[in-house]
Order: C-alpha cells, then structure tokens, then sequence
C-alpha cells in the first residue's frame, strides 16, 4: 500500500488484512475518488493524507473488508488522572512506546504525555470553547474516551475511528469512537516528528471525536467529488484548525498550505483543500471570534455544513460568505516574499508559499488584455496583470453582467502603497497610473454553489484621465459595527491630481461630528484607499445611528451614507 503521510479523520476501520483483495480494492476505489479533482501534473504516487469513508458508505468502498478494535501483545492500560482517557498501549513488540520513565505515575513518558495532551485538548475544547464532549461508547472497556497506540511506521498520524452510530438522539449520523496514534513519530513519513508530532495528533483527532457526535452526513448538499464523504472538508478544517489551536509553535500544518497556494481555482470545499483551508477558518475566527465556530457545529445538528457556516456569517455578522472568501484570497497575494503584515493573513505568512498563477491568467498589458475564465462553484480565480510601459490603467465593465461573481483587485505599487479595494462591475473603473515594475492583481470569485460559469473583464489603457469621475468606490465595513474594533475604511477614485483631499463626517441634523485632511502622500490619481482607525471612530462615542460621510476633492464633493452600530 502507497504510504500516506496524513491520515487525520481515516475512517477506513481496522480492515483484516486475511481479506487482501478487498483491502486492495477498497484501496483502489478510494483513491480513484479522492484524485478526480486534482490538477493534471498531480504526482498519482504522492502518498494521500487520510482513509475517510463515511461509515454508511463503507460497503461501497471496503467491499468485505472488516474492522475491529486494536489488539496489542501484552496491552497495558493508563487512565488519566482527570478521568476522561484511557491510554491502551504495551512495552513489548511492533507497537512498543519507548521504555523511557521519567514522570510520577511511573509509565513510559510517551503514554504519560499522550494523556497530558488528550487532557489539554478536552480543556480547551469542551471547558473553554463549551463544545459538547465525545458520545459516551456505551461502556466499552471501561466508558472512557479511547486512545491505542501502535505503530503506524510513518503511514499515518492517526485515526479517528467511528464505530457505533448514537441512538440516544433523534439524529441519524452521531457516531461514538475511538483514536489511534503511532507510538513515536521518528519515521521520515512525518511533517512534524516526536512529541510535536504527538501534541498536534492527539488535539486533531479528539476534535474528531467531539464533530462526530454532533453530525456527519452523508451527503452535504454540494457539487463534486467531496459530497460522497458528507462534510469531511470541514470537519478537517477544523482540526487542522485546533492543531494550531491548541500548539501554535509546531505549525504542522505548513505542509499542506501548497495544495491551495498552488492552485487556488478550485471550488471552496474541494478535496484538494481538505487540510490546507485551516488558514481560511483561522482567518474568519480571528476576525469574529472563536464562539462563531461553535455556533457553527450547533447548526450542523441540523444542516450541512456549508449551509451552517453561511447562516451564521450572515445572522451573527451580517456579512457574507463568498465576500469574506474573496477577502482572503485576496491576502493569501500577501505571502513570502511579499509579505506585508497589514495586509497579510498571519504574522506566519511571511513563511507561507506565494500564490502562484496560472499561465493562462499571466498577463503583459500592451493596450488592452481580457480577463476570462470558467470558474467553479464557490472558485476564486485569480488574475495578473503587469506592464511594459508607464500607463493610466482602468477596467471596462463587461458587456454582460453575471451577477454570480463579485471581484476585488490589489494594485500593487513598487514605489507607493497598495492599493486594495472590491471591484464594481457596473461601471468602468478607473485605476490609475502604472509603472513597469507595478502589478495589477485581480480576484473573481463565482458565488453560486451549485453552478460553473464564464466571465469576461477587460484591463485596458486609459488615454485620456480628465474624462474619470471622482466618486465613491467603497465603504466598509458598513454598518460599522463598534464592538467589532474594525477601522473604517474608504476607497475613492480620483479623477484629478490633488494636495490635500477633506473627510467629514455628518449626522443626521446636519452638525459636523469629524473633520480629517489627508495629504498629497496619501493621494493617488486613481483609486485612492484611506481609512479613519478605530481609536479615531471610538473616541467620537457616536450612537448608533444613521451618518453621512463627504470629501472635498478639489473643485469636487462627493457624498456617502453609512451607519454605526453600537
């Protein structure tokens, strides 16, 4: 069998190898599923990550393949003095832990250090975070939350297996089960190794352990080749998610950021992004608040996990989805080498890859270059756009307007700022001016989940830059919530070469509650991205209410509502 390096939810059951056939077929059958979606210049040899069948989908795949519980040679046990773990694991054999005592309870420090971590895991997750525990196992050896430990040779971290579907609730997908992990994590098979490897296993797979009793569908409601293993994509998003959670110096997760950042077009929940979308959920959590994801997984009760993740972004922040995926594609431009911390994702982005981009969406402008793509479900595809000559440089709206995408663009300056703002596609768009060392980076994301479709979108010279309007761009985030403790920001296209442009911003009776210049260094012909920062907005102690905003730009006055909420 083709060694795998990551096997974080395997549902693939203690198979008896006495049936080889079957093992190898279901084998097959998996593999041959998981690899639809990857891109052509996919390695068929680069070992996959995890054997997750849905327990209701395993006769499909394992055929006559059968599981069981480990059995170790001369097993020992070890419960955790807080009670919610027992550690099955032997000293003798293939699966021995190293011998190595140097704790109070005088067992081996690896089945110690096992527990220490399971323990962790349980404070963080159920005492802090208050997500419900584990279903109990009905007593099976002892009514504890079970973890064996084996020898996996560097073929997989661990397992989570699921094994008796809950009948005490009135959902059909709960499932009790149990963890296995390797017992040293030395083999050149593994990311992170020894104890690193340990930590962020232990944590991943009990995440596990607690989404199972929550619900995993069958199905989930989604296009592509994912939806015969229900939710998998999110339930490892998840886990990968608390990995970091829980031990953020290991950063095991690094090893999967290439499957997106090499080839970013792929719809949200494919396959090819099962572990590398941590960064998209730490993203959204990190700006919302880690309850938002609790909230989540109290809806996946009910719905899938897609539909759970879009209502509560929607009711709880009153923002949507596919614009806060478009957001972090767009900062996913930010890695490596173009690193800039307030643009980027994480303080650990510097060490992320860079994004790369398709050939067929690497542009050189001469007059005019269009933007076109075939864009999957709930796809971002991004665009790049550089120049040979310095050049005013806009976006003409398209002949057709397919109200499936939004768009946002980074204009990325050698000798300036950044300039990132959201794109309308219901006018032209005037830019600004490039240079030849300038980059223009555009994002298209298809915000339908059950259709693919085409979209056109021309970059263009500008000749003749007395003919832009100045007007608002936009204004975000709006409503302005204060307790978020965002910064207001601003995008304005500027048809003129300004000293000083005035913001102000009005009640509702008329009186002048903010008076602010900005300065010829904060000012590009073009679109112009300013913002006012939280302290400025707090200091203010507006209530809630209806505003109006208006900048004097020269000869020009341009007027914006918004609202704050407090």
């Amino acid at each position: 069998m083709i060694k795998t390096t990551r096997s974080i939810i395997a549902i693939f059951f203690m198979i008896n190898f006495a049936l080889a056939s079957d093992v190898v077929q279901a084998y097959i059958n998996y593999r041959n599923n998981l690899l639809i979606e990857q891109p052509q210049d996919f390695d068929s040899d680069k070992a996959i990550k995890s054997m997750l069948i849905h327990p209701k989908q395993r006769a499909k795949f394992l055929g006559k393949a059968v599981w069981d519980r480990p059995t170790l040679e001369n097993a020992k046990e070890y419960t955790t003095s807080e009670g919610h773990f027992k550690i099955h694991y032997t000293t003798t054999g293939y699966n021995a832990v190293d011998s190595i005592i140097t704790n109070i309870y005088n067992i081996p420090d690896w089945v110690y250090e096992t527990g220490k971590t399971a323990e962790r895991a349980y404070r963080i997750l159920v005492d802090t975070l208050k997500f419900q525990p584990p279903p109990s196992d009905n007593n099976i050896d002892g009514g504890k939350i079970d973890i064996f430990i084996k020898n996996w040779g560097g073929s997989y971290y661990g397992m989570t297996y699921p094994e008796d579907e809950v009948i005490s609730t009135s959902r059909r997908y709960d499932w009790t089960s149990y963890m296995v992990i390797d017992n040293d994590y030395v083999e050149s098979g593994y990311f992170a190794q020894g104890f690193d490897a340990l930590h962020v296993t232990v944590a991943h797979e009990f995440f596990h352990m607690i989404q199972l009793g929550y619900n995993w569908w069958v199905s989930n409601g989604l296009p592509g080749v994912s939806s015969y293993n229900g939710d998998r994509y999110f339930l490892e998003w998840c886990s990968v998610w608390f990995e970091e959670r829980a031990y953020p110096k290991v950063n095991d997760y690094y090893n999967y950021l290439y499957d997106y950042f090499y080839y970013p077009s792929y719809s949200m929940w494919s396959n090819q992004y099962w572990y590398a979308l941590e960064i998209f959920l730490r993203f959204i959590l990190d700006r919302y608040g880690e309850e938002l994801l609790v909230k989540i997984w109290d809806k996946i009760k009910y719905k899938y996990a897609f539909q759970a993740f879009e209502e509560v972004m929607s009711d709880e922040n009153e923002v949507e989805l596919s614009h806060v995926w478009n957001e972090f594609c767009r900062s996913c431009y930010y890695t490596g080498q173009r690193f800039d911390e307030n643009l980027a994702l994480s303080s650990d982005a510097k060490d992320f890859p860079l994004l790369e981009f398709p050939y067929e969406n690497d542009f050189v402008l001469i007059d005019e270059v269009i933007l076109t793509t075939n864009a999957k479900p709930f796809a971002t595809i991004p665009f790049r756009v550089t120049f040979e000559k310095n050049q005013f440089i806009g976006i003409r709206k398209p002949k057709e307007i397919n109200d499936s995408f939004i768009g946002s663009y980074i204009f990325d300056l050698f000798f300036s700022n950044d300039i990132t703002s959201g794109l309308s596609f219901s006018n032209d768009l005037f830019i600004g001016e490039a240079r030849i060392r300038d980059t223009l980076v555009i994002f298209l994301t298809n915000t339908s989940i059950d259709s693919s479709y085409d979209f056109n979108l021309t970059v263009s010279e500008f000749p003749d830059t007395l003919q832009i309007p100045t007007k608002f761009i936009a204004l975000y985030p709006n409503p302005l919530r204060i307790d978020a403790k965002s910064d207001f920001h601003f995008d304005i296209q500027l048809g003129e070469i300004l000293d000083c442009l005035t913001f102000y911003i009005f009640d509702l009776q008329g009186r002048r509650i903010l008076k602010k210049k900005f300065t010829a260094e904060y000012l590009n012909l073009g679109i112009t991205s300013l913002k006012i920062s939280f302290n400025e907005i707090q200091r203010l102690n507006l209530s809630s209410s209806v505003y109006f905003m208006v900048i004097k730009a020269g000869s020009k006055r341009v007027i914006k509502k918004f609202t704050i909420i407090k």
